[in-house]
């Protein structure tokens, strides 16, 4: 299976930064931790044993999980940032006229998330920012329902990001991310249903 996936992440979470209160003594680390949503919009041409399949599609669900972002201010507008999260799980279920093959089977994924932002104010009660960055998926499990054998490959993907943060006092603030995940990856598998024939799809 080779899939196209355009994928966002939206985050929410508190935001602590390590460092004192003055600007002179502040640190230029922050850690940021809470609920990440991730939801996907794959596009796929199926093919059975080298046939196409027309019409053929897959939808993959989407997921909640726990988000942690360690970032550093390169400078008073430029942050460099790292987020990742314990690795959530998406079901592949047949779409079209695969729609009655039903659940094709489940991914267990960790996706990396390395960006760099431009903060369009650095003060006032609202800080709103916009970036751009790399995205590298880790495929950590596969489980196989009707497509058996079911591998799925690590990808890279390009990302594009905005965000606001509202400061609550020196140390915390509340913050509201959104990533928009470009990523490409391969799978393969068999059907039992079709005499072990082997199943892709090419984006």
């Amino acid at each position: 299976m080779n899939t196209k996936t355009f994928t966002t992440v939206a985050v929410c979470a508190l935001s602590l930064a390590a460092g004192q209160a003055s600007a002179a003594d502040a640190s230029p680390w922050t850690v940021r931790l809470g609920p990440a949503h991730v939801g996907f919009s794959p596009q796929a041409d199926v093919s059975v044993a080298g046939n196409p399949v027309p019409g053929g599609d897959a939808s993959a669900s989407s997921s909640t999980t726990l988000g942690i972002e360690l970032a550093y201010d390169v400078s008073d507008r430029l942050t460099a940032r790292f987020l990742a999260g314990i690795p959530p799980t998406t079901t592949l279920t047949g779409q079209g006229t695969l729609a009655s093959a039903g659940k094709l089977g489940k991914v267990t994924y960790a996706p990396a998330v390395l960006s760099l932002t431009y903060k369009l104010l650095n003060e006032g009660p609202v800080r709103p920012y916009v970036g751009a960055g790399i995205n590298y998926t880790i495929v950590t499990r596969n489980r196989d329902a009707f497509i058996h054998d079911l591998d799925t490959r690590n990808a890279w993907g390009s990302v594009l990001q905005a965000g606001v943060e509202v400061p609550i006092d020196a140390h915390w603030s509340v913050s509201l991310d959104a990533r928009k995940i470009f990523l490409k990856t391969k799978a393969t598998g068999t059907l039992p249903a079709f005499g072990g024939a082997p199943a892709c799809a090419d984006s």
